[in-house]
């Protein structure tokens, strides 16, 4: 949805209605191709190494710069407070200064002269660029001029907060979907400002019989795949299986993978269901980021256990089991059985009683909360009133 799909300090720059929240914004977006183009007005990249470091007036903080490539560094600096109250309770701007400097042959050399002028009862952040770099390595400190406070009454601690070294090349970044955001820090003040997204996500193969914005399906699938966009839980695992850069497909081909398993998987998970607010859903959708490296088991453990199956390999292919309604195979009874000699009628085995849990708290992501973590009790009040409360927890993979 655009703009409204962006959200600065958890507040869409575009509200449901299209009207602008936050003005001045300037987005932009590449979707991951691998001949993608460098998104514009971003002609430069920065890595940042946050210090968070007081710096007194008689303790420059001195940093060494390593690195070959950069061409400038950005120094974030700012005070905790800058405000002076007098004995009458008045509150009065104040100001401190402070150098940035750089050792060139051997000696300190001021860069940037800042003074920090105004009031403030919180944080102020605020950077200057910094060009024209010595060879490499070489020592960058930041040294405050203004005698350190000695009463409550002056509160002006000044801090260095980080510095980031910027690479002036434009790069396309293949493979990587990325946001490009500007806007006008004077909106936020001093406050850092957040990001987030809300993205649909991957483009997936999926049947070629398979309509994945209907989850309808049309005549006899004949196993070919075509690209679009879904969140059916099974398509996204066989995604995450078969893709030979992020997923599994350079030790499994598509070839070792059941995929009519998966289609009659993907059918029940596309099932409607009652919401619970008087309209229907899919009974299972995959609504999930992977954004850190997980060994292979553990995700497809995550991507199973949200669809009620478990993956089996039968010597061939890796297939799956999924726990749902179906026809019976054969019926037991003392008619169809051999009976032991003793005439003993069927024995029954049953789960220790510690392992029977009747109540359940499950995290889930709540879209209607800013998709932050929630967790839902889930109960069996009768066997809570036979055999007393026995609570498990687990985390629901890809559950909004």
């Amino acid at each position: 949805d655009g703009l409204k799909s962006v959200l600065l300090n958890s507040t869409p720059v575009l509200d449901s209605e299209g009207n602008t929240n936050i003005s001045g914004v300037t987005v932009v977006f590449r979707a991951g191709e691998q001949e993608q183009t460098p998104p514009e007005g971003f002609e430069s990249s920065g890595s940042e190494t946050v210090l968070g470091t007081e710096v007194k007036y008689d303790t420059p903080i001195t940093r060494t710069i390593t690195s070959a490539n950069i061409d400038r560094l950005r120094i974030t600096f700012g005070v905790q407070a800058l405000v002076e109250t007098t004995s009458k309770g008045d509150r009065n701007p104040s100001e401190v200064r402070l150098l940035v400097q750089i050792q060139r042959n051997g000696g300190w050399v001021t860069e940037k002269d800042i003074t920090i002028k105004g009031k403030t009862t919180s944080q102020y952040l605020a950077s200057v660029v910094v060009g024209n770099l010595p060879p490499r390595p070489f020592n960058i400190r930041m040294r405050r001029m203004t005698p350190d406070s000695t009463t409550d009454q002056l509160q002006n601690k000044t801090l260095w907060s980080s510095y980031t070294e910027i690479i002036d090349v434009k790069q396309c970044y293949p493979n990587t979907a990325l946001v490009g955001v500007q806007v006008d820090s004077e909106q936020f003040g001093s406050q850092q400002v957040s990001r987030n997204y809300h993205l649909r996500g991957r483009i997936l193969q999926v049947p070629s019989n398979y309509n994945p914005q209907t989850r309808q399906y049309s005549g006899i699938w004949d196993g070919t795949l075509k690209p679009a966009y879904s969140n059916n839980m099974a398509w996204c695992l066989w995604d995450m299986l078969t893709h030979p850069r992020y997923g599994m497909g350079k030790r499994l081909g598509a070839a070792d993978v059941d995929k009519w398993a998966l289609y009659v998987i993907g059918q029940y998970c596309d099932q409607s269901v009652p919401d619970g607010s008087g309209g229907t859903e899919p009974r299972i959708t995959c609504n999930a980021y992977l954004t850190t490296q997980r060994k292979a088991w553990d995700v497809l453990s995550d991507f199973c256990s949200a669809m009620r199956c478990m993956p089996v390999w039968n010597g061939q292919t890796l297939t799956f089991v999924q726990d749902r309604p179906s026809d019976k195979v054969w019926t037991y009874n003392r008619s169809n059985v051999v009976m032991p000699d003793d005439g003993a009628p069927f024995r029954y085995s049953f789960s220790a009683l510690k392992d029977r849990h009747n109540a359940v708290e499950v995290n889930w992501i709540d879209p209607d909360n800013g998709w932050e973590t929630a967790t839902e009790l889930v109960e069996d009040t009768q066997a809570i009133a036979r055999y007393g409360r026995n609570v498990t927890k687990m985390d629901a993979f890809g559950c909004t």
